[in-house]
């Protein structure tokens, strides 16, 4: 009986220190230093900046790997808008929206590391006049960019 009740705590003790062993990292797969191998979330999760100007008509962008989006709000007067955005990437995406006031599509362009040109500019298409909205979204970004609206 005892060694019975010995082998039982053995075994229980055993299992306590295999669950308590597992590897921490950032767990997040979004973030920049995302860790395949990690089983426990340590909070060190880092992710990419999208810095948009309090007018919403231009912004910077730094990445390391990551995913996110930000969108902001701006006015305007005029049916078109024009635009330009650039990156300096080694990997990943770059996607710019704008969308008019009735919540059209004006603006949809993607820069793609390694892909077809760093930098893009143009006019939108023509979109209701008063609130759009510009939206930044960074797809496993590694590098930095920016775009303005004029």
């Amino acid at each position: 009986m005892k060694l019975r009740t010995l082998t039982i705590g053995i075994l229980a003790f055993s299992a306590l220190l295999m669950t308590s062993c597992k590897k921490e990292g950032c767990i997040d797969v979004n973030a920049n230093n995302y860790n395949a191998e990690a089983e426990k979330d340590d909070e060190s999760c880092t992710y990419p900046v999208i810095n948009m100007n309090g007018t919403g008509t231009s912004g910077d962008i730094t990445g390391s790997g990551g995913t996110a989006n930000s969108s902001t709000t701006f006015t305007q007067n005029s049916a078109t808008l024009g635009w330009d955005m650039a990156q300096d990437a080694t990997s990943g995406s770059f996607n710019l929206t704008v969308t008019d006031a009735n919540g059209a599509e004006v603006i949809n362009n993607t820069l793609t590391a390694g892909s077809g040109g760093q930098d893009d500019s143009g006019t939108s298409s023509a979109g209701a006049t008063g609130t759009w909205t510009a939206t930044v979204t960074l797809t496993n970004f590694s590098g930095t960019g920016d775009y303005s609206f004029q």
